[in-house]
């Protein structure tokens, strides 16, 4: 990983449970919306007896029998929108986002080229929990790129996260964890005038779990990032079951210890977006003042 911008950042700038799950499908040229029962029945494969609830052309949305969300009436089914096609410009991505790209070679490229985007997110949805919205997030998206086969990426605010059409179509993960290959990016940071790095995930925060955060030195930033996308991924599987002062494995020869203990506390996060992080000290290796 190499990271060699130096950016101004602002701690001003916070991110908070997303009640609104936001995915844009990016082209290079104006396309024309599915037939509303066309978007249905791609839902439908997918998740199950699923009603249009909007055939507005404009903003759609759609109703998924399989994701309901507990009201004091009773339950009720989360739905899903999709907006109309609007136009693009690539400069709306900072630059502090750009240097996030990391499993996107041609991410300028690719930017520089498209000119539309078209928003579609859940709606209703944030009472799900996390896994079950997870899960809906990740068919939505799916059964969008479905329909478009000239869309040309995905950009996912949340994660910063800039991904090609078959990093969606190929999703190696299963179940609710097809939300880690979008909704959560791993990001690498060397701090300015001195030898310390900071590597973190960003997109845990939209289902309302901490993300995870490392500042180290002297370590190799690849081995960090491994071990920071597995830590996320435990606590995005098991719910967070670690506590503040607890100790997780750490890294010993580049790979996970069961005898090297690195100490978690939750704190607010170094590196902008500012949100709720799980610090992991990485023991002689730790970078900055910790109480």
């Amino acid at each position: 990983m190499e990271s060699e911008h130096v950016l101004q950042q602002d701690l001003d700038e916070k991110s908070e449970f997303q009640r609104l799950f936001q995915m844009y499908l990016l082209f290079e040229e104006k396309v024309e919306r599915p037939n509303v029962e066309a978007v249905r029945n791609a839902l439908e494969t997918r998740c199950g007896k699923t009603d249009t609830v909007s055939a507005d052309g404009a903003l759609s949305s759609f109703a998924v029998e399989a994701y309901k969300v507990a009201y004091q009436e009773g339950n009720l089914p989360a739905q899903v929108m999709m907006a109309d096609v609007t136009p693009f410009q690539p400069e709306t991505i900072t630059d502090l986002e750009r240097t996030q790209f990391w499993t996107m070679s041609d991410a300028e490229d690719v930017l520089e080229k498209c000119r539309y985007k078209l928003l579609i997110s859940d709606f209703m949805a944030s009472g799900l929990d996390y896994k079950s919205r997870s899960a809906l997030l990740a068919d939505w998206l799916e059964a969008a790129v479905s329909l478009f086969p000239t869309c040309k990426a995905i950009w996912i605010p949340s994660s910063g996260k800039l991904l090609h059409t078959a990093e969606i179509a190929d999703n190696p993960y299963e179940g609710a964890a097809r939300f880690l290959q979008f909704g959560m990016n791993i990001r690498y940071f060397t701090i300015h005038g001195t030898e310390d790095s900071l590597i973190d995930s960003l997109g845990l925060f939209a289902l309302g779990l901490p993300d995870v955060q490392y500042h180290f030195h002297t370590l190799d930033p690849n081995d960090v990032s491994r071990h920071a996308f597995n830590v996320a991924a435990y606590l995005f599987e098991a719910d967070v079951p670690v506590s503040d002062g607890e100790t997780i494995a750490g890294l010993l020869n580049g790979e996970m210890a069961p005898d090297v203990h690195w100490p978690c506390r939750f704190e607010m996060s170094l590196i902008q977006p500012s949100r709720e992080v799980m610090d992991v000290s990485p023991g002689e290796y730790a970078a900055g003042e910790r109480e």
